[in-house]
């Protein structure tokens, strides 16, 4: 097999292998780096972790230590937030929310 052949090849199976070892839950503690949606009602927030940014979406029912329109206020401060999360398909759902 031809050099570069070989290096594609390496490269596809490298990028197949990370795709499946993404995490199905989780926690995470970091800043929150955006928030959309509504001034009453978020859609998405993004947290800022580990140098990932990770996008949460809300869910119906979550335990959620304040209202969801707070995280703007930990946007502007900086202050971090917990969210436990699970992944389903390309969505991670925020399960859990607190003050970090």
């Amino acid at each position: 097999m031809p050099a570069s052949r070989l290096s594609i090849l390496v490269i596809m199976l490298t990028a197949v292998m990370l795709l499946g070892c993404t995490q199905p839950s989780g926690t995470a503690q970091g800043v929150v780096t955006s928030v959309e949606g509504s001034l009453e009602e978020v859609t998405a927030f993004t947290v800022l972790v580990d140098g990932s940014e990770l996008r949460f979406e809300p869910v119906d029912g979550g335990e959620y230590a304040f209202p969801l329109s707070h995280l703007r206020e930990h946007q502007r401060t900086g202050e971090p937030v917990f969210v436990d999360w699970e992944l389903i398909g390309t969505v991670r759902y925020a399960l859990s929310l607190a003050d970090g």
